[in-house]
């Protein structure tokens, strides 16, 4: 099997229509509250600097307007594959913000928001990345909710 790459996403592909963000992450998870957290202690400017970067961010990717640069300053990377899950990649200030979302067949259309954190170490990220997978498969279980 190739080994997969961020250019596999629909948020690569700007041929292929605009893309509707779904959200299914889960509001009271300590790593997402931690991260909103973060973002409320920032002064105004910087608060709404940041937050319209990730717009920014999110927008691009519904646009199919992300590549994958193939290296570590990549946007967009493939995190898992099955359930397949994409890692959207933000640096803002001495942070590295990680967004996992899924791109379901059965919703082409769509990008699932599965959840977010800000990345403190391998060893953690890799429970990040297990809920991610965990949401994406109660979500599909459940029809999205």
């Amino acid at each position: 099997m190739a080994k997969r790459r961020g250019s596999d996403s629909r948020c690569c592909d700007p041929g292929g229509g605009a893309l509707t963000w779904r959200d299914y992450e889960e509001k009271t998870h300590p790593s997402l509250v931690s991260l909103n957290a973060w973002l409320a202690q920032l002064a105004p400017f910087a608060r709404a600097h940041e937050l319209g970067e990730i717009d920014e961010l999110m927008e691009a990717a519904a646009q199919g307007q992300l590549w994958d640069s193939a290296d570590e300053t990549t946007p967009i990377k493939p995190i898992r594959e099955d359930p397949e899950i994409f890692e959207l990649r933000r640096t803002s200030l001495s942070k590295k913000l990680r967004f996992y979302h899924g791109e379901p067949v059965e919703m082409p259309a769509h990008l699932v928001r599965l959840h977010r954190h800000i990345k403190d170490g391998k060893s953690s990220q890799q429970i990040e990345i297990e809920h991610a997978a965990k949401r994406y498969d109660d979500g599909r279980q459940s029809s999205w909710g």
